[in-house]
């Protein structure tokens, strides 16, 4: 019941039908992580979708201001407790956008992307219901994200590396 009651509180799966819960909780494995790990990275292929139980990720990505300098690892969200992250399990082309990072420890639920997908193939209406809210997220962090990047703070940092060292 514990799973289902994490589940019940996050905004991937919060309001769903009991019965929808218990199908997904079938699929979820609890892992914990300690403060400074990574828990998956930009580029890697995307098998789990995760719901925090506990601690706070920072979602990073690498900006690289000029081709030729090594990129910024660069926190463009950071996701507390109930909050979901590692959609890219759920949409192809299955490869993470964003490298996930623990700023304290941290325990989740990780549950299997192709178990997930195949459970929404068969019950078209939990299928429905969380694509219309993981869009939902991802707009939402689409938003953040460019406003974030196009703040004075993404623009302190281009021009420093802009302007030659003395």
């Amino acid at each position: 019941m514990a799973l289902v009651d994490t589940l019940k509180g996050s905004e991937l799966f919060g309001g769903l039908e009991v019965s929808h819960l218990e199908k997904v909780a079938n699929l979820c494995r609890g892992s914990s992580y300690r403060k400074d790990e990574t828990i998956f990275r930009e580029g890697d292929e995307a098998k789990e979708l995760y719901v925090l139980a506990d601690g706070r990720v920072a979602l990073e990505m690498e900006v690289r201001p000029l081709p030729d300098r090594p990129g910024i690892p660069t926190a463009v969200e950071v996701v507390t407790e109930g909050e979901t992250f590692g959609w890219s399990a759920l949409v192809e082309p299955y490869v993470y956008t964003l490298s996930a990072r623990c700023l304290a420890p941290c325990r989740v639920l990780a549950i299997n992307g192709d178990m997930v997908r195949g459970i929404m193939a068969d019950d078209l209406y939990l299928g429905y219901e969380l694509m219309k809210r993981l869009t939902k997220i991802i707009s939402l962090r689409l938003s953040n994200t460019r406003l974030r990047l196009t703040s004075g703070l993404g623009l302190v940092l281009l021009d420093k590396e802009l302007k030659p060292s003395k």
